[in-house]
C-alpha cells in the first residue's frame, strides 16, 4: 500500500538533506575551495539528480543555497606581501659592439695622430672587471670580451703616436693583470694599471730611441666591457660620451703650462 503523497514528499526531502557534505579540504586557489555550497545539486543514491523530475513526476525540493566561508578572510592590515626585485646586468643583451673612426690631417705635412682599436684584448667576468651593475646576477659570472680603444695625438711627429697604438693595449693588459696587494677595490686597480702603463710606455720610447727628444704624444684610452666604460688620458686629449643631443665628458684634460 503506497503512503500518502504528503508523507512521500517529506521522505524524499529528508533523503536529500541527509546526504554527506562535500569535501572541504581542497587547497585550490579557486573560489570553489573557499565556499561550501549546501544545495540540492548532489547525486542521490538512486542516481537521480535532485531538482529534476523523479520517476513519479514529482519535483524534489531542498533548502536554499547558502554559501559558507571555511576560514575568515584576513583583514587588510594583516596581509603581508613581500616583493623581491631581481638584479639584472645592463649589459646582458650586449652581444657585440659597432665602432668606426675618422681622422683629419689639418695643415701638417703628415698625419701625426694614430688610432688603435683592439676587439677582445682581454676576456674576464663582468664582476671581475669592476663596477658591475648587478654583481649577484648570473650574467655577472659570464666571461665576456673586453674591447680597447685608443687615440694618440702626436706632437712634432708621428713616431711616438704610432708606437703607442701598437704597444699601449698590451702594456695595459699586463699591468692590469698584476696581483693587487692592498685589495683597495676595482677603481683603484684601474688607476694604478693606467698610470703604470703610461709611465712604462714612456720609458720604452726612450729606451728604444723611437723618436727624437722633441717628439711625443698624448693618449686617451677607453676599455669597454658589456656594461662598463673605463677611460684614462694623458695630456689634453679627451673622451666624450654622446647620448642623443647630450655630451658627457669622461676625462679631464691635463695641460702643462710653461713659464
Amino acid at each position: 500500500m503506497e503512503p500518502p503523497r504528503e508523507e512521500k514528499e517529506e521522505q524524499r526531502v529528508r533523503r536529500v538533506n541527509s546526504l554527506p557534505e562535500p569535501d572541504l579540504t581542497s587547497t585550490s586557489s579557486s573560489v570553489s575551495s573557499i565556499l561550501s555550497w549546501e544545495d540540492s545539486r548532489s547525486t542521490t543514491s538512486s542516481g537521480d539528480i535532485s531538482g529534476t523530475s523523479g520517476s513519479s513526476g514529482e519535483i524534489l525540493t531542498a533548502e536554499a543555497v547558502i554559501p559558507r566561508l571555511l576560514e575568515p578572510a584576513p583583514a587588510c592590515g594583516e596581509l603581508d606581501v613581500t616583493v623581491t626585485a631581481t638584479e639584472k646586468c645592463v649589459g646582458r643583451n650586449n652581444k657585440g659592439v659597432t665602432w668606426g673612426f675618422t681622422s683629419v690631417i689639418g695643415r701638417r705635412r703628415e698625419m701625426e695622430d694614430a688610432i688603435s682599436v683592439i676587439p677582445a684584448f682581454m676576456s674576464h667576468k663582468c664582476d671581475h672587471v669592476g663596477g658591475c651593475t648587478a654583481p649577484g646576477s648570473k650574467t655577472s659570472a659570464d666571461i665576456s670580451p673586453i674591447h680597447f680603444f685608443g687615440v694618440y695625438d702626436g706632437h712634432g711627429g708621428s713616431q711616438v703616436a704610432k708606437f703607442c697604438a701598437e704597444r699601449m693595449h698590451g702594456v695595459i693588459a699586463e699591468e692590469w693583470g698584476r696581483e693587487v696587494v692592498d685589495n683597495s677595490g676595482w677603481q683603484r686597480r684601474w688607476e694604478v694599471a693606467f698610470s703604470s702603463s703610461f709611465e712604462r710606455a714612456d720609458n720604452e720610447v726612450h729606451t728604444a730611441a723611437v723618436a727624437p727628444e722633441m717628439v711625443g704624444s698624448t693618449a686617451v684610452v677607453a676599455v669597454l666591457s658589456s656594461c662598463q666604460i673605463i677611460t684614462s688620458n694623458c695630456g689634453d686629449s679627451r673622451a666624450v660620451l654622446c647620448r642623443g643631443t647630450d655630451t658627457i665628458p669622461l676625462t679631464v684634460d691635463q695641460k702643462v703650462i710653461g713659464i
